[in-house]
């Protein structure tokens, strides 16, 4: 685990990217595993993993990995709220309400990490923002739009955001390309054959 935080946490992008996709899949493997198993992982892992996600995703030399990243957090959400968490992440003995839900425990110590880390945001935002990534958790979509929205408001992302739009960047460029070979495919000699769309490519 110490070496996948260190690879996501890193500056090269690909190593970021690798440790960001190691992470997911690890998710996804503990999730379909022995549940005293997969609790154990929890216990031991999830919340130092939910606060370094949370480092790199507010750190401007990692707006790379944002895609990545919002992938792995509404995995660790959607994880707690359907209730693949069934073991505590908290310390019965320390908490006020015995009726404390995982659900309720992870909402409140996130609003208290992200207070603590960015103390210029109101109480509000963090709570709307918070209560956004469980709303959204589900369509990743528009948990990244809500995490983005979040991070533009943050002091430390003005400037240039270019790395938190990527993905409708690729597919803009991509809409284009493919206008562009629509309409040089209409006049005659226009496209060389060898870049005409093969069979497989048009199915």
């Amino acid at each position: 685990m110490d070496s996948v935080f260190w690879a996501f946490k890193h500056t090269m992008r690909d190593i970021a990217d690798i440790g960001l996709s190691i992470c997911v899949e690890l998710l996804n493997n503990v999730a379909s595993s022995d549940t005293n198993i997969a609790n154990g992982f929890y216990q031991g892992y999830f919340l130092s993993l939910l606060q370094d996600i949370f480092y790199v995703l507010t750190d401007t030399d990692h707006k790379s990995g944002f895609k990545l990243q919002c992938l792995v957090l509404s995995r660790m959400f959607l994880l707690v709220e359907n209730g693949s968490v069934s073991a505590p992440l908290f310390n019965p003995a320390q908490v006020s309400n015995p009726s404390t839900t995982n659900s309720m425990f992870l909402m409140e110590y996130v609003c208290n990490l992200l207070q603590t880390a960015f103390p210029h945001l109101t109480s509000a935002q963090v709570q709307g923002f918070t209560k956004g990534m469980f709303d959204y958790d589900q369509d990743l979509h528009k948990f990244k739009l809500h995490v983005r929205d979040f991070l533009i408001q943050l002091k430390e992302f003005a400037g240039d955001n270019a790395d938190l739009f990527l993905d409708e960047l690729e597919a803009e460029a991509e809409a284009k390309k493919k206008a562009d070979m629509d309409a040089a495919m209409r006049i005659p000699g226009m496209v060389k054959p060898s870049d005409l769309p093969t069979m497989d490519e048009e199915i």
